[in-house]
C-alpha cells in the first residue's frame, strides 16, 4: 500500500489532529474500552449502509438483517462476505447514494488474486490513512515535518517531469523520492550523494526496492547512509532481505500490511510484533478456501484476512475478502510494548520477482503497468530470457491492439528498448497461481549472475 498523499486530499487539519489525538489514546486503552470504540464506529457504518447503499439494502433484506442485529464485530458473521468479483461487478450499487457529501475519490488496484478492482475512498478515509501512518511511524520516532525518503520506480516511469531524474524532493512535505531503476553499482556514488544532500531520517519502500538499494550500497564499506528506521510495505519481507537491509543501513526494518481498499492495517511495533490496528478497521481471520496442510508451523495456522471499513462512508466494504493471508496463533500473544492491539505472527505471501533488463539492471515495480493500462482485468509478466518477457493479460478493452501497444511501451520504459515484449491474451484460469490461490504478478527465471549495470 502506497503512502503517496496529495496535499489537496489531506487539507483537513482539524479532522487530522482530532483523529490523531483519538488514535494516540486508543493504542493504550483498556481492551474493553477500545472494543467499545470499534463497536460504535461499526454501528455507524452498518446503519449508513442499511439506509444509503443499494447493494447492502438488498443484501440485508435478503438475509433478514436490520441494523440492530449488528452491535459488535462478533455479529458480522451474520453478513455474507464481499468478494473482489462482487466488488468489481457491483461497484455502482456499492456507492452510497449521498456519496458526494463525503468527497469521494476513485481508486483502483490490479490486485494479486482477482484482477483489477475499482472503488472509492473519501475525506474520512483519507484522514484515516494519514493518521494511521503518522501513528505507525511515530512508534519509531517520526514527527510531522521530518524528512523522509521513498524508493520507487513508478513515480519516474509514469510522470514525464520525473522520467530522467535520479530523485525528486518535495520541500513542503519534506519527501525525497529516489529512482529505484538506477540502483546499481554503476550509480552508487550518485545515490550516496543524494542521501548525503537531503539527509532523510526515515526510509520507506517495498522489500524489493529496499533490498536492491542495500545491495548497491553494500559494495561501499563507508557509504555513510543510515536512518532512524526503515518502513517496508506492499509485499512479504523475507528474512535474508531484512538482514541485509538492516546491516547496510544500521537500523531496524519495520514491516506493515495494508491495501488500497482501506479495511485492515497491520504493522510492526518496536518490539517486532505485528499489531492489528482495530480502530482503523475490523479484521477477521477465517479458514482459507484452499488447503494449507503443508503450511502448518508449530502452533500457528494460516488464515485469510476479512476486512470491514470503519471510516469510509462513500463506499464502505463490509466483510471484504482481501485474498491476503496471515499466520496467527491462538490465543494471540500479548506484546511487551503494552499496546492493546491484538497481534498476528506474520504476513503470508505477497512476494514478487524482479525483471533483469538486457543491460543488467534489476527492475522492480513492473506490475504497476496493469493498473496504468485501461481494459486489463488481470495480468502477469514472465521472464524466461534476458532479452524477452511474456506478458499474459485478461483484457476487456474494445481495441486490444491499443492495449498491447500501451503495455509494450510501458515495459520498455522500465526495461529499455532492447527488451522484446510478447503479449498473450488469456483467461483468468490461464494465469499461474500458487497454492494460496494467489499469483505472482511478476515471475523471473533469470539467474542473478546477469545483474550488472
Amino acid at each position: 500500500m502506497a503512502i503517496n498523499f496529495r496535499i489537496r486530499d489531506f487539507a483537513y487539519p482539524f479532522s487530522i489532529l482530532k483523529l490523531k489525538k483519538t488514535f494516540d489514546r486508543n493504542q493504550w486503552l483498556d481492551a474493553e474500552v477500545l472494543s467499545q470504540y470499534q463497536s460504535a464506529r461499526l454501528r455507524q457504518i452498518i446503519n449508513h449502509a442499511y439506509h444509503k447503499i443499494p447493494y447492502y439494502q438488498k443484501l440485508f433484506r435478503e438475509n433478514n438483517i436490520v441494523p440492530d442485529d449488528i452491535q459488535t464485530a462478533k455479529d458480522l458473521k451474520n453478513i455474507p462476505c464481499l468478494t473482489k468479483e462482487q466488488l468489481r461487478t457491483n461497484s455502482n450499487s456499492l456507492l452510497a447514494t449521498d456519496a458526494k457529501k463525503y468527497r469521494p475519490v476513485p481508486l483502483f488496484t490490479s490486485g494479486t488474486t482477482g484482477g483489477k478492482v475499482n472503488f472509492y475512498v473519501d475525506k474520512t478515509s483519507n484522514v484515516l490513512e494519514f493518521v494511521y501512518y503518522w501513528r505507525f511511524w511515530g512508534w519509531k520516532g517520526y514527527t510531522l515535518g521530518d524528512t523522509f525518503a521513498t524508493v520507487c520506480s513508478e513515480d519516474f516511469v509514469y510522470k514525464e517531469k520525473n522520467r530522467d531524474r535520479m530523485c525528486h524532493f518535495h520541500a513542503l512535505t519534506r519527501h525525497l523520492t529516489v529512482n529505484a531503476m538506477l540502483f546499481s553499482r554503476k550509480h552508487v556514488d550518485e545515490i550516496i550523494a543524494i542521501f548525503g544532500k537531503f539527509r532523510p531520517l526515515f526510509l520507506k519502500g517495498s522489500p524489493l526496492n529496499l533490498y536492491l538499494l542495500a545491495l548497491a550500497l553494500s559494495s561501499k564499506k563507508d557509504h555513510g547512509v543510515s536512518f532512524k528506521a526503515i518502513f517496508s510495505q506492499g509485499a512479504h519481507m523475507p528474512r535474508y532481505k531484512r538482514e541485509l537491509i538492516e546491516r547496510v543501513f544500521s537500523c531496524g526494518v519495520f514491516d506493515s500490511y495494508g491495501h488500497m481498499e482501506r479495511t485492515v492495517a497491520i504493522s510492526q511495533c518496536p518490539h517486532g510484533a505485528y499489531h492489528v490496528h482495530s480502530d482503523y478497521g475490523i479484521a477477521e481471520f477465517e479458514e482459507p478456501g484452499v488447503s494449507f496442510t503443508a503450511e502448518s508451523d508449530g502452533d500457528t495456522v494460516v488464515r485469510e484476512i476479512i476486512g470491514t471499513s470503519l471510516h469510509n462512508f462513500s463506499m464502505p466494504l463490509i466483510r471484504y475478502k482481501t485474498g491476503d493471508f496471515v499466520r496467527v496463533k491462538y490465543p494471540p500473544e500479548r506484546c511487551p510494548c503494552g499496546r492493546v492491539f491484538s497481534t498476528v505472527v506474520s504476513i503470508v505471501g505477497r512476494e514478487t520477482d524482479v525483471i533483469i533488463s538486457p543491460d543488467g539492471k534489476t527492475i522492480g515495480g513492473l506490475a504497476s503497468i496493469f493498473s496504468h493500462t485501461p481494459g486489463i482485468v488481470m495480468g502477469q509478466i514472465i521472464q524466461e530470457r534476458i532479452d524477452r518477457v511474456l506478458v499474459k493479460i485478461v483484457c476487456t478493452h474494445e481495441n486490444p491492439d491499443e492495449t498491447d501497444r500501451t503495455l509494450t511501451q510501458y515495459v520498455r520504459r522500465f526495461a529499455g528498448d532492447e527488451m522484446k515484449v510478447e503479449i498473450e491474451h488469456t483467461t483468468v484460469d490461464g494465469i499461474r497461481k500458487d497454492n494460496f490461490g494467489k499469483f505472482k504478478p511478476v515471475i523471473s527465471n533469470i539467474s542473478h549472475e546477469y545483474i550488472g549495470g
